[in-house]
């Protein structure tokens, strides 16, 4: 067995442990979907820091960069500066009606604003959107796989998404966050 697959491995396993270690706090529906409300702003920046930080944005960015200078700023900085329109304007108005109409999910706002038509639209949109992004978190996690192993890349992908399984499955929205800051940390 080589270094990196060793590597993949141990990081693999500890990504699950992870998961299975907080999971034990998990005691509802509202701890799964919506980490019982206790993603801190620390924890919240970082899970958004993360999502905007992959290939996209460092070899992606640093490729139009490259080749048509400093517009590519756009890429990264829009996001950026959506964030902080998010986190500061946003974020708040929609967490205080949240809290006083007990809504838990970005679709319980959109039905209690608009109607159920406008949540089961963004669901799909959205469903579809999760859809692709996961399928290409999966070839790339296959991708590697094979590159490490020789092995052929599909196998990659169903390796990967049962490490992803087990530790979201143990600990909901709550694991994914903390394991994006091991992610985004790495």
């Amino acid at each position: 067995m080589n270094l990196y697959l060793t590597t993949l491995i141990v990081y693999s396993l500890g990504l699950m442990a992870l998961g299975a270690w907080i999971g034990r706090r998990v005691r509802g529906a509202g701890d799964f979907f919506v980490a019982g409300r206790s993603l801190g702003p620390g924890l919240i920046f970082a899970t958004m820091l993360a999502a905007n930080i992959g290939a996209g944005s460092t070899v992606g960015a640093t490729a139009l960069g490259y080749s048509y200078g400093l517009s590519a700023w756009w890429w990264v900085g829009s996001a950026g500066i959506g964030s902080i329109v998010l986190a500061f304007w946003i974020g708040p108005a929609m967490r205080r009606e949240a809290d006083a109409h007990q809504l838990r999910t970005v679709g319980d706002y959109l039905e209690h604003r608009y109607d159920f038509r406008v949540r089961s639209l963004a669901a799909a949109i959205l469903w579809i959107g999760a859809l692709f992004i996961l399928a290409g978190q999966l070839w790339a996690i296959g991708s590697i796989i094979s590159t490490v192993t020789g092995a052929p890349a599909w196998i990659g992908c169903v390796i990967g998404g049962v490490v992803i399984t087990v530790y979201f499955s143990a600990g909901g929205l709550l694991t994914a966050a903390w394991v994006t800051v091991v992610q985004l940390t790495v």
